[in-house]
């Protein structure tokens, strides 16, 4: 099991429009993941956002990238610029309660 957890740092209209893609695109394919816990947090005040995706293997994290860009596809947006990320970082899930 691991967790993948990615920062972003923004200005306010970059933090809502960050919000827009991962409702629009990101738990929309990703609402019926199997082996995934996920949250996605915001401090609209500071501009920072977190996605915190918690996957029970590796085939479940591939399956569940799959289903974001089949989903970007769907929608037509497999070109459209993304919010980028200030860190990107997988940890080793030692614990949980």
């Amino acid at each position: 099991m691991f967790a993948q957890v990615i920062s972003f740092e923004e200005s306010a209209d970059k933090v809502e429009a960050g919000i827009k893609h991962v409702e629009q695109e990101v738990l929309p394919a990703l609402k019926d993941a199997d082996g995934l816990t996920g949250f996605w947090l915001v401090d609209r005040d500071s501009g920072k956002r977190l996605s915190v995706m918690v996957w029970d293997s590796e085939e479940a994290a591939a399956a569940g990238m799959a289903a974001i860009e089949a989903r970007r596809a769907e929608l037509g947006n497999a070109d459209a610029p993304r919010p980028t990320p200030s860190s990107v970082d997988r940890m080793e899930v030692y614990g949980s309660v």
